[in-house]
């Protein structure tokens, strides 16, 4: 094996046939089987690229002969597998997915019995176990087929809801993104008496419709149909069915940032304070609202393992989100569930008349963000040195060196970040002065690409 590590900010990823392979594919759920103590139940389920078939597959074979029993579900959103979890009481679950990617890549993701995936000590332990002698067991697991699963999904989702009355009578348009989303949410709608418009809902692994991955940007189509009057309001998901973007009434593209704190304040509000988790490249408006509605903010690394993590070993936490689009509340599961953050837009809707109403009184923070590409082996590299160069230009606040490099001003911050999934190094800026943060940022991304540039000669 090589020294470099195969888990990134979210399970492994990489291409098929050059770092993730049908072979390490089953030694990595031989692993996983050691790490569960060799026996228990698992779900097993991929998402609607090409290669993760075959990866799902080589996953059952190593789980399955390792001691394992397997439950299969083949073509599946990531939150619908992990609510299979919660229903059935397993003990983990694998996921072969390479999320929001492009799809060159695959991936495939671990998680435990609180339906969190692996932290990252416990992945480091995944890893040690591929440079020891993996056996088969001496006796094989039981493999079972599911089918029919929207029902057990939708039942799960309002049974951890609670009331879900007034919630009625909405259109609402759904970009599902080509992931294997649109049967559930249909269901889900059905049930709460909204009308789903869906665009993009076969699911293709190719992405032909607007990409893998939920944006502003790609979901224009969205916006376009929301102000020619298709619908009340709109949302995307992503490749694997984790993230998910609203589209406002007027048509304008509402960031997982201003959703994550609209989230937060209205629960905040119910529980009557506790703590919300979110990653450090978050907007200051988490902050903002925790102060007014005695809550308390705990800042980690980025990437879902990491804040599950943390909402596992702080008390007190009520929710956890990321800008990417991922909220989380504990009593659901803890990972990234459109149906559940649709459910809870509709709640908030009806309870202000709109999100516009409901998003209204936030102050306007500005963002600039951009994802530069970088080879893996000059990511460091490009972080140090911009890191020597920047300091030298700018009087911080405070330098922060958590997970890439944050740096806070009086006025706003900045966060250089290389990326653990992607061959992208990450450029994020934040104000309430938006001169200034467009300075700041066309000062860094300049920096960046030159960096990038001279080690690339």
């Amino acid at each position: 094996m090589s020294s470099k590590r195969l888990f990134g900010t979210s399970g492994v990823r990489g291409e098929i046939n050059r770092i993730l392979t049908p072979e390490l594919a089953v030694k990595l759920s031989m692993a996983f089987s050691k790490f569960l103590g060799g026996s228990g139940d698992i779900v097993i389920g991929f998402d609607s690229r090409f290669p993760s078939r075959v990866l799902a597959e080589a996953c059952v074979s190593g789980a399955l002969f390792s001691g394992l029993n397997v439950y299969y579900a083949g073509l599946v959103p990531t939150p619908v597998l992990l609510h299979l979890v919660k229903v059935f009481r397993l003990d983990g679950a694998i996921m072969v997915s390479a999320s929001h990617t492009p799809p060159k890549f695959c991936g495939i993701m671990f998680f435990k019995g609180d339906t969190g995936e692996l932290s990252p000590s416990e992945s480091n332990i995944i890893e040690g176990f591929l440079e020891s002698n993996l056996q088969f067991s001496c006796g094989i697991g039981r493999l079972e087929y599911l089918h029919d699963i929207c029902e057990l999904y939708v039942d799960s989702v309002i049974g951890g809801f609670g009331n879900i009355g007034g919630v009625g009578g909405f259109r609402v348009v759904g970009d599902m993104g080509n992931s294997a989303y649109a049967p559930y949410l249909q269901v889900l709608f059905d049930r709460l008496g909204v009308e789903l418009i869906d665009v993009n809902s076969h699911p293709d692994g190719f992405f032909p419709g607007r990409g893998a991955d939920v944006n502003a940007s790609s979901l224009r189509d969205v916006s376009n149909m929301i102000v020619n009057g298709v619908g009340d309001f709109g949302f995307g998901v992503d490749g694997d069915g984790d993230r998910c973007i609203f589209v406002d009434e007027s048509g304008c593209v509402v960031s997982g940032d201003l959703t994550g704190a609209l989230f937060s304040r209205e629960i905040l509000l119910n529980t009557g304070g506790g703590v919300i988790v979110c990653p450090i490249n978050t907007s200051n408006l988490i902050i903002d609202v925790s102060r007014e509605f005695n809550g308390r903010v705990h800042f980690t690394r980025v990437g879902p393992p990491e804040i599950v993590e943390a909402v596992r070993r702080v008390n007190g936490v009520v929710f956890a989100f990321e800008e990417s689009g991922k909220y989380i509340w504990p009593q659901n599961i803890l990972y990234g569930d459109p149906g559940y953050a649709i459910l809870y837009m509709l709640k908030l809707i009806s309870k202000y008349g709109s999100i516009v109403n409901a998003i209204r009184d936030f102050p306007k923070y500005f963002q600039f963000k951009v994802a530069i590409p970088c080879a893996d082996e000059y990511k460091w590299l490009t972080l140090k040195s911009v890191r020597e160069k920047l300091l030298t230009m700018v009087q911080p606040r405070e330098v922060i060196d958590v997970d890439g490099l944050k740096v806070i001003f009086d006025e706003g911050w900045i966060l250089l970040r290389p990326s653990g999934t992607e061959d992208v190094f990450r450029v994020f800026v934040e104000s309430l002065d938006e001169g200034w943060a467009s300075k700041m940022f066309d000062l860094c991304v300049g920096l960046v690409k030159d960096v990038i540039k001279n080690l690339s000669k």
